[in-house]
């Protein structure tokens, strides 16, 4: 789930006094949950329907995994070749990229306009409030 503060209240600056109990509940009386219908976990290989397994191939979560990593941008089946099927040799006449997207919408049917064809360009994940990303930043400690 979601929180999302709705309150109209304008924002505190840092240096104002502590928020009072008060302040506290017009807060929360501001939130409003909001629930995913899709959570996707990259890094854990897990994508979630309305709280159920989706049921992804491997191919089809790399896909997803790649395709919402790079959200609201058209990428394309070259593109795809070169991330998802980059040790698989398809030639670029190959219908694998749109076997698999048909398939990942056929199972992400809930949100029907999750994954759009960009005309002469490729596909587009689309990001909307009821889908949720997660993805670990890799972090690179220094001595």
């Amino acid at each position: 789930m979601t929180l999302v503060n709705t309150s109209a209240a304008p924002a505190r600056a840092a240096n104002d006094t502590p928020t009072s109990y008060e302040e506290f509940l017009d807060v929360l009386a501001g939130l409003r949950l909001s629930s995913s219908r899709i959570d996707i976990d990259i890094d854990r290989g897990q994508v979630t329907l309305d709280g159920r397994d989706a049921g992804l191939s491997a191919k089809e979560h790399d896909l997803l995994a790649h395709l919402a990593a790079n959200a609201d941008r058209a990428v394309t089946r070259d593109e795809l070749f070169a991330s998802v099927w980059a040790h698989a040799e398809l030639g670029s006449d190959s219908r694998t990229v749109d076997a698999h997207i048909r398939r990942l919408r056929k199972k992400l049917s809930i949100l029907p306009d999750l994954i759009s064809t960009v005309r002469g360009a490729g596909y587009r994940f689309n990001s909307t409030p009821a889908v949720r990303v997660r993805v670990t930043r890799p972090v690179t400690l220094a001595a």
